[in-house]
């Protein structure tokens, strides 16, 4: 019977995942993802050309899941509302749920950690970092521009600003949660961006 090649590759993936956020990219080498995926050096160069390569992979991945997840949660918050401003609310609330309850700190940003090392890398993968959060600022730029069209802020703030504020409180939420070993601190910097939101666009006395 063949080997299934795409189950070894996700495996792969998925160890080499793991141990970036760990470890850091330069941290981490080949003999650790073949000891912790239980191959060969020969089964991981037939998937993945170079270590760059394996983190062009790892990006493409991640970029993926992560779109993925902001498309499906706003696609249930616009089905639960059509005011934008609740519609963005209950995005982020979705986000918070999701976040909340868990034992342990979240395990971090893949695209965080490249940043981190950005001189690790080759141009053409310093130029996917760099564009990896490009879905998100465009999906959650368009709901805020139908916001401030809506509700005028009551204090001077863009839209790229309030965008730019919830990508910092994620990265710094988990920060918070490892540092304190506490998994609902990135749930509680959720909820206290969505009371931002809720005071900077409610209507004025």
């Amino acid at each position: 019977m063949p080997r299934d090649g795409a189950a070894t590759k996700a495996k792969i993936l998925e160890v080499a995942h793991e141990l970036v956020l760990e470890y850091g990219f330069g941290g981490m080498s080949v003999d650790q993802v073949l000891t912790a995926a239980g191959i060969t050096k020969g089964a991981f160069f037939h998937h993945f050309k170079s270590k760059i390569d394996l983190a062009n992979a790892l990006l493409a991945r991640y970029v993926q899941m992560d779109d993925q997840l902001l498309h499906e949660q706003m696609a249930r918050a616009e089905s639960l509302s059509r005011d934008p401003l609740q519609q963005y609310l209950i995005f982020v609330g979705l986000l918070e749920e999701m976040s909340r309850g868990q034992s342990e700190p979240p395990p971090g940003c893949l695209i965080a950690s490249y940043i981190y090392q950005l001189e690790l890398f080759s141009a053409e993968t310093k130029t996917a970092v760099i564009s990896g959060f490009k879905e998100w600022e465009r999906v959650l730029g368009e709901k805020l521009a139908a916001v401030f069209e809506k509700y005028p802020p009551r204090l001077p703030v863009s839209a790229k600003q309030i965008y730019d504020n919830l990508l910092a409180l994620f990265e710094g939420g988990v920060i918070l949660a490892k540092l304190y070993d506490k998994g609902d601190a990135l749930a509680e910097q959720l909820g206290q961006h969505k009371n931002y939101i809720e005071l900077l666009f409610q209507e004025r006395d």
